[in-house]
């Protein structure tokens, strides 16, 4: 019987393997230098709050706002030159209806937006862009629940004023379907562009840490 086994020793050749009965050469794996990067899994619901995530999650919204702002300004501004904007239409001025439409109709939106964005997604410039998307999208998801669930107290309150049972039902599927959708989806859409330039505006990841000592924020 061969005793295999390293010269003026026991055991076997380091870095070596058995192979057609005798020992041959493992390469061996370069050790990795202190501090080297490995990669990570960045996930995309971060419970938790900091500095960063309000700052950026207010950027979002905030951009929003103005854009939205902005556009309807300009909309009445437009409109005045034909109807004076204190004029009432059917009870309301064009300066009550730019304030409903701009910031009381979507204001439980906005809030809603805000607090995911702050304490649950945040936009931080350490996620990739690709997380940073999907968060808002969620924030997005997040403010059409929340203005739908609005609508049922809106919408039961005046579904009882109705005359008859399908108009009450009618209204109540526009305060709580409808209307949230077709107020959430361009909110969303637009929190994809301003997400992107809240994540651009803290500073993208330029380079992999150091030390990857911990979990990175977000």
């Amino acid at each position: 019987m061969t005793d295999e086994r390293r010269p003026g020793g026991h055991g076997p050749v380091p870095d070596r393997d058995r192979q057609d009965g005798g020992w041959t050469a493992v390469p061996r794996r370069a050790p990795q230098p202190a501090g080297t990067y490995t990669g990570y899994r960045t996930p995309v619901v971060v419970p938790g709050a900091s500095s960063l995530a309000t700052t950026g999650a207010a950027l979002t919204v905030v951009s929003v706002v103005v854009v939205e702002f902005v556009a309807g300004l300009v909309g009445l501004i437009g409109t005045s030159t034909i109807v004076g904007p204190f004029r009432n239409h059917g009870g309301t001025s064009l300066v009550e209806a730019f304030v409903q439409g701009v910031f009381v109709a979507r204001f439980p939106f906005h809030l809603a937006a805000f607090l995911v964005l702050a304490f649950l997604v945040p936009v931080v410039p350490r996620a990739p862009l690709p997380v940073v998307l999907l968060r808002a999208v969620l924030a997005g998801a997040g403010g059409t629940l929340v203005l739908a669930l609005v609508g049922v107290a809106t919408g039961a309150y005046e579904a009882v004023r109705q005359g008859t049972l399908g108009q009450g039902i009618g209204r109540l599927l526009v305060d709580v379907v409808t209307t949230p959708v077709q107020i959430g989806l361009p909110l969303t859409l637009m929190l994809l562009g301003s997400s992107t330039v809240a994540w651009l505006w803290l500073g993208r990841p330029r380079s992999r840490p150091s030390h990857p000592s911990g979990p990175p924020e977000g």
